[in-house]
C-alpha cells in the first residue's frame, strides 16, 4: 500500500492533540485512548450477510475499548457470504470472509469459512433440499461469526496500545524526555495501520533530542545581568 502522508500527519497531530487536551484537563494523569469505532457491514446486503454482522455486533458490545457505529469509523469490518447452488450435481456451498480494514484500506485481517453440502436424494428439474440448504447457510453464519470475533479483538488490543504509546510517547516528548519517548515507540510492529505515523512521530524525537541548543547572544547574557 502506498505511503499516506495526509493520514500520517493527521494520525500523528491526533495524538497530539489528545495528549495536550489530557495534559490540560487531568494534569498529571493520563488520559486513556479512544476506542476503536468500528462499523459492522454486510459486503453485499444479503440477509445472511446482515446475521452475521448482527453477531459480531452482538459479541464486540460489552468491549469497553469498542464502540460501534457506522458514523466516522476508524475500521470496517465487511461481511460477505457467496451462495452456489447446483441443482444438476446437488451441490450445496456457501463460502464466506470477513474483512476488517481501516478507512483507507489497510488490511487489519481477514477470516474465511467454507460450508459443503450434498443433495443425494435430488432427482432432475427437482429444487434442492431445503432443510440441506437451510444448515449449511446456518453453519456458515454462526461459524464465521464466531471465527472473527477473536481476530477483530486481538486487534483491538494492539491498536489501544499503539494510540496509548503514542499518545504517552507525545507527552514525554513535551516533557523533552526523548529517549523514553523513542523506546516507547520502538516494540510498534509494521503490523499496525499506524506503523508509519509512529515512524514519523519517532523521527522528530530524535530530530528534537539530537538537535544542539542554540547559543545564548552576547546582548541577552548583557540583559540577564
Amino acid at each position: 500500500m502506498a505511503f499516506n502522508w495526509s493520514e500520517a500527519r493527521r494520525i500523528v497531530y491526533w495524538c497530539m492533540g489528545l495528549c495536550l487536551a489530557a495534559l490540560t484537563c487531568a494534569g498529571p494523569a493520563f488520559a486513556d485512548a479512544p476506542p476503536v469505532r468500528i462499523a459492522v457491514v454486510p459486503g453485499g446486503g444479503s440477509g445472511q450477510e446482515q446475521e452475521v454482522c448482527d453477531r459480531i455486533n452482538g459479541q464486540l458490545q460489552s468491549n469497553q475499548d469498542v464502540a460501534l457505529s457506522t458514523v466516522n469509523p476508524d475500521w470496517y469490518v465487511v461481511c460477505n457470504i457467496k451462495e452456489m447452488l447446483d441443482q444438476n450435481s446437488g451441490q450445496i456451498r456457501y463460502n464466506g470472509t470477513v474483512t476488517t480494514k481501516t478507512t483507507n484500506g489497510h488490511i487489519i485481517n481477514t477470516v474465511s469459512l467454507q460450508k459443503y453440502n450434498q443433495d443425494f436424494s435430488l432427482t432432475p428439474g427437482a429444487q434442492l433440499n431445503k432443510k440441506l440448504v437451510d444448515n449449511a447457510v446456518q453453519d456458515v453464519i454462526g461459524g464465521l461469526a464466531d471465527r472473527a470475533v477473536g481476530p477483530i479483538q486481538q486487534a483491538v488490543e494492539i491498536e489501544m496500545e499503539t494510540r496509548e504509546r503514542m499518545i504517552k510517547a507525545t507527552r514525554l516528548g513535551q516533557e523533552r524526555k526523548f529517549d523514553e519517548a523513542i523506546a516507547l515507540l520502538r516494540p510498534i510492529s509494521p503490523d499496525t495501520p499506524h506503523f508509519a505515523a509512529v515512524q514519523q512521530l519517532k523521527r522528530k524525537l530524535e530530530m528534537q533530542r539530537d538537535a544542539k541548543p542554540k547559543p545564548v547572544s552576547k546582548a541577552h547574557k548583557a540583559a540577564a545581568h
